[in-house]
């Protein structure tokens, strides 16, 4: 009887492990991360923007050969001097701090304007910025800080910058969004002031995909508190049977 339940329990945590895998998934925010989401439209929970809109002018793909993680990642070609970007909308909280990372390279990425880089949409700073051609992935971040009222913000991989325009083509990939703590002292950080434009669905959903996290952990934790139980009584009572 006794081994029979501690099979039970075995099973029963094996087939829990995804669960805490969800809720350790968690950590990174953003969505499609690597780009191995693919629609007609590009990857999925990207979309595209470019300063100069003439057609030709930047070229937006999906690449696969040596990709930093993954089998996908995604390029942008200015063919002539522009700011164009990949941006994904993330849901945040106010008054903390995030670090968002990535992989980048670059090919013939003119010296003027901002080269290739990550920044938040309408905000001027950025990580480091990548320019002219480098022979392997190379790592960038930025730390944003968000201020009360603060709820989402646009994340945005960019080839040039406002009022920094510039031609080439630049590669990203393993992109990585996290709140932390503290932000190091003398890194680049974009602080985020509260948008009006912010609509309180956005705080909605938010709430609603936190909460949904909290039920999965606390299912987690109740089953195996069950668990932790009736191993108890099982082998309480075959020790009493043994003492009879």
């Amino acid at each position: 009887m006794l081994k029979k339940v501690i099979f039970l329990i075995i099973a029963m945590v094996v087939a829990l492990t995804p669960m805490m895998g969800m809720c350790a998934e968690v950590k990174n925010i953003l969505f499609n991360n690597s780009f191995e989401l693919t629609g007609d439209d590009g990857p999925t929970n990207w979309t595209t923007k470019s300063w100069n809109k003439d057609p030709g002018a930047a070229e937006f793909k999906i690449e696969t050969e040596n990709p930093h993680s993954g089998e996908k990642y995604v390029s942008i070609t200015n063919k002539v001097e522009n700011h164009s970007r990949y941006i994904q909308s993330v849901l945040v909280e106010e008054n903390k701090k995030y670090k968002i990372s990535c992989y980048i390279k670059t090919e013939n990425v003119s010296e003027n304007g901002k080269g290739a880089n990550i920044s938040i949409e309408k905000y001027l700073p950025t990580s480091k910025r990548i320019k002219g051609t480098t022979n392997d992935w190379e790592y960038v971040e930025l730390y944003v800080s968000t201020n009360k009222g603060v709820n989402n913000i646009d994340v945005s991989l960019n080839l040039g910058g406002y009022s920094g325009t510039c031609t080439g083509k630049a590669y990203f990939d393993s992109v990585l969004m996290e709140e932390v703590d503290s932000i190091p002292e003398g890194a680049p950080v974009a602080e985020i002031n509260e948008d009006t434009n912010n609509s309180k669905s956005d705080s909605k959903s938010s709430n609603e995909k936190k909460s949904g996290t909290e039920v999965i952990s606390k299912i987690v934790l109740a089953v195996l508190i069950i668990a932790v139980v009736v191993v108890t009584v099982v082998i309480f009572k075959s020790k009493k049977k043994l003492i009879d």
